[in-house]
């Protein structure tokens, strides 16, 4: 009996050793990762961002405002925290973590809102907060919303399981290899032909308005008016047949006007700019390409430049 107990001790300590071998491999592998959901998170928690400018918002923030062209026309060193597929009550958390982390609260945050930020976030790309499950900020934020459990954060490699095509991606990832998808700043450009297919199929297209995300937004703008940070909502671009299908455009737009004169800030709606009208500079109903978004994020910074919100000196880059 004691035999077999000792073989069952020592199967045991193997496997123990082995999920713990594993976990460490995979997550070191993740933690190098430079494309999206996990590029952002590690310049977060690696210390990598030194801005004075943020970009925040949905997929339509991550692809829409360029670093490189905002930080040529503002002399300032910006870098896009947008979270693709999310909503601001996932947003908003992205950020104080990334204030948690160190980083100075910035002068700037230009924050892209349209039809689904006031959703709340159904748990797209949900294992873009695996690598840092063991932080407790994070954790407290995000377990609850996300459905991790308490093996999530404690059995080694647990958090793997059934994740086999992320597995897989990680196992064979190298941060040598080119990569078309490794963001730049938190910036993905995307060299994408107009595709009007899922337009086609839509038959009207909704806007959030959940009171409980609006709440958050306006704790989160009060938050940065405390901080000295100028908070600029922007609406860019989404593609005219697509506004057209929008069931209540006017109470969207009313919506965010509201907030903005609420909190005295700006708001700049480019939802009719001539961009909007041309397939030339989308790859989808709501999504500029890489030719659409380096033409939108010059005319932002200069508009921007015109409100005169940047008074302070600029961070070195």
């Amino acid at each position: 009996m004691k035999k077999f107990l000792l073989h069952i001790a020592l199967f045991s300590f193997i496997l123990l050793v082995i999920a713990i071998s594993f976990d460490v491999f995979l997550t070191h592998k993740a933690k190098q990762v430079l494309y999206s959901p996990f590029a952002t998170w590690n310049d977060i928690y690696q210390h990598n961002i030194h801005s004075d400018v943020i970009m925040m918002g949905s997929s339509r923030s991550y692809v829409h405002f360029n670093p490189a062209v905002i930080d040529s026309i503002l002399n300032v060193n910006s870098y896009n925290l947008g979270m693709n597929g999310r909503s601001a009550d996932s947003q908003i958390k992205k950020y104080r973590i990334y204030r948690q982390q160190g980083n100075p609260a910035p002068q700037l945050i230009i924050y892209e809102v349209s039809h689904g930020t006031m959703h709340k976030s159904n748990g797209y790309e949900r294992e873009q907060f695996i690598p840092y499950l063991h932080d407790s900020y994070l954790w407290e934020l995000f377990h609850e919303q996300e459905k991790f459990s308490l093996a999530d954060r404690w059995i080694p490699s647990w958090r793997y399981l059934g994740r086999k095509k992320l597995v897989h991606q990680l196992i064979w990832y190298s941060p040598s290899k080119p990569n078309s998808d490794n963001l730049y700043k938190g910036f993905l450009g995307r060299d994408k032909k107009w595709d009007g297919e899922a337009l086609k199929k839509q038959s009207s297209i909704d806007y959030g308005n959940d009171r409980a995300v609006i709440r958050q937004f306006q704790d989160f703008l009060t938050e940065c008016k405390q901080e000295g940070t100028q908070v600029v909502l922007v609406i860019s671009p989404f593609y005219i047949e697509g506004t057209k299908k929008m069931t209540d455009y006017e109470g969207m737009h009313n919506m965010y006007k509201e907030i903005a004169q609420k909190n005295s800030i700006a708001l700049l709606d480019y939802t009719f700019d001539e961009l909007s009208y041309d397939t030339t500079y989308f790859y989808n109903t709501m999504h500029l390409n890489k030719k659409g978004a380096d033409l939108f994020s010059r005319k932002v910074a200069h508009d921007i430049d015109s409100l005169g919100v940047l008074s302070r000196p600029t961070c070195v880059k």
